[in-house]
């Protein structure tokens, strides 16, 4: 299991979003991490 695997399940990501892209800055403090989450164009999504 991947970086990238094991954050989509601990945000608990699923159909139809994504995690597109990660970044860790550790060069100052504090640390910060950038996720982009997205989703196809035309998804459609659950009424909760």
């Amino acid at each position: 299991m991947d970086g990238t695997q094991i954050l989509i399940l601990g945000l608990g990501l699923e159909a139809p979003w994504i995690l597109k892209d990660q970044h860790l800055d550790t060069s100052v403090p504090p640390q910060r991490l950038d996720l982009y989450v997205e989703a196809e164009r035309g998804s459609l999504y659950p009424c909760p």
